[in-house]
């Protein structure tokens, strides 16, 4: 078993020695700078005037050459833009030119479902009319048959109803039968 107690006392007593070192270092690392003179100072002052003045102006050029480059950017762009419009005016003509097409054959395919449909009414009507006719035909024919057949019948009933008058006229119960039948 470790003496923990022993460990972080060599911990401590390691970075401690550690901190001496390190810090003695950093003292020996700064000395200090020798003293300039007024002329020194006034020279250094000039450079350094001149490289701000060279550096000012070259970064005015790099500033004006960034303007031209975002001009030239901005008109590229402009001009692309156009095209896109011009590009996407021409799209939607053909889209529009395409769903009138398709509007219009739509159209016509409702118009010829419509002319089928009314060709299928107007056929069953015909068919009914015809069926109709078809079958009250011979049953017109029957009741004009039946019709000749009691005219005729009805001529033979007149003709039976003047015998029984007649009769009537010499038989006195013949003559109360066809009263009481409203006959004669």
């Amino acid at each position: 078993m470790v003496d923990t107690k022993a460990l972080r006392r060599g911990i401590a007593l390691g970075w401690v020695l550690w901190s001496f070192m390190g810090l003695s270092g950093l003292a020996e690392a700064v000395t200090p700078a020798p003293a300039l003179t007024d002329r020194e100072i006034a020279e250094r002052l000039t450079r350094l005037e001149t490289r701000l003045d060279e550096g000012l102006t070259g970064l005015r050029s790099d500033i004006a050459q960034l303007r031209a480059d975002m001009q030239e950017q901005n008109r590229q762009l402009r001009a692309d833009m156009s095209q896109l419009r011009a590009d996407m005016q021409e799209q939607n003509r053909q889209l529009r030119t395409d769903m009138n097409s398709r509007f219009e054959e739509q159209g016509r395919l409702i118009l010829g479902l419509l002319a089928v449909f009314g060709t299928i009414i107007a056929v069953n009507i015909g068919l009914i009319v015809w069926d109709r006719r078809m079958s009250v035909r011979p049953l017109e024919e029957r009741v004009g048959e039946l019709a000749e057949e009691v005219t005729k019948s009805g001529e033979r009933g007149q003709t039976l109803v003047e015998v029984l008058r007649a009769l009537g006229q010499q038989n006195q119960t013949v003559a109360a039968v066809l009263k009481r039948f409203n006959l004669l």
